[in-house]
């Protein structure tokens, strides 16, 4: 299992937008916890230790641990909202992470795309899919998946079913599905103009 980072969090008393709103003056981040049959937690969590850990890589595959008082849980990422100005977290929500079997977006790392054999001979690496959707046990579950493209020639595509998943797990996407190819350059060409027709305005970060 990839490792667990432990939070201090406590239970929110009070909900709403202006509470919500007197805990960032203090430092704090108002989250939520959800999911597995458990009941729904309003909690606080300091502003500077949520921020640090969203500006790493793959935070949405997180697994943390939130400590609050006596008791631990363990959760991941749902969802997160910066402030639209300073970019600081301002609010957060979580998962409570099943005792079996989760279902998770992992982010797909696709190592030596810059050096890989087509792309030295002019050819442009397309990333279709940075994630992949799977099925795993808790125990495995995953930061990242990990594809080395370095022996890929031109033409050479990359389909969902070869990733390497961890033991136990199940890929919930189409396994036929391309999510990475290396293209000569008149097909880069192609991609780009098909990028730019099709590229839709990046979404406003929104505050609770």
């Amino acid at each position: 299992m990839s490792e667990v980072v432990s939070l201090i969090a406590q239970i929110r008393e009070e909900v709403g937008t202006g509470a919500s709103r007197s805990l960032r003056k203090k430092g704090m981040v108002p989250a939520t916890i959800y999911g597995t049959g458990n009941n729904t937690l309003s909690i606080a969590i300091e502003e500077k230790e949520i921020t640090k850990y969203y500006r790493k890589p793959q935070y949405m595959s997180q697994v943390f641990q939130l400590e609050i008082g006596s008791k631990k849980h363990k959760v991941l990422p749902k969802d997160i909202q910066l402030n639209p100005i300073t970019e600081v977290v301002s609010h957060a929500d979580f998962v409570f992470l099943g005792n079996k079997i989760q279902k998770m977006n992992i982010p797909v790392v696709y190592l030596n795309n810059e050096n890989s054999i087509g792309v030295k001979r002019g050819g442009y690496f397309n990333t279709v899919r940075r994630f992949l959707t799977i099925l795993c046990p808790v125990e495995n579950l995953p930061r990242k998946i990990e594809i080395d493209t370095i022996d890929m020639p031109i033409g050479k595509s990359i389909k969902a079913k070869e990733a390497v998943l961890p033991e136990g797990a199940k890929l919930l996407d189409n396994p036929e599905f391309v999510i990475a190819s290396i293209v000569g350059k008149k097909g880069k060409a192609d991609v780009e103009a098909e990028e730019t027709a099709t590229a839709a305005p990046a979404a406003k970060s929104s505050t609770k």
